[in-house]
């Protein structure tokens, strides 16, 4: 079992944002596509290195369940005082998890993970992810 904590302020992978590309002053009829969170980069290089830290000398490529809890700031105002019920989605949140586990090379694929457990919750001391995987045994 591999365990650990990214201290950082979790951000979302999935919502794209797009523009149409010009060539002096003309449309080309192609179309840019990038992400819109800005800080999703520096939070997948963050869970990236802490990936690698755990690596081991071959990626995890069998079966895989991987549980994590998802620890946010909690604004000064919010509609929803007992938990973070609005954006980030909790799935765009796996996401990024997930292609930064692959990226670091502790696991083969995200697409190794047949069991997820997800949770977000209001940080009660410092915003960051627990990430915990289990290697499934027949």
């Amino acid at each position: 079992m591999i365990k650990f904590f990214v201290s950082g302020n979790p951000a979302p992978q999935g919502s794209k944002n797009t523009s149409a590309q010009k060539r002096k002053g003309v449309y080309t009829g192609k179309v840019n596509v990038y992400e819109s969170s800005k800080a999703l980069k520096p939070w997948r290089e963050l869970v990236t290195w802490h990936a690698r830290r755990h690596k081991q000398a071959k990626p995890l490529d069998g079966p895989l369940v991987l549980t994590v809890e998802f620890f946010l700031l909690k604004p000064a105002t919010t509609k929803y005082p007992d938990y973070p019920l609005g954006t980030p989605d909790t799935d765009k949140l796996l996401r990024a998890i997930g292609d930064a586990l692959t990226q670091a090379g502790l696991v083969a694929d995200d697409a190794r993970f047949v069991d997820t457990h997800a949770s977000k919750r209001w940080a009660t001391d410092k915003p960051g992810v627990r990430i915990q995987i289990e290697e499934i045994v027949s």
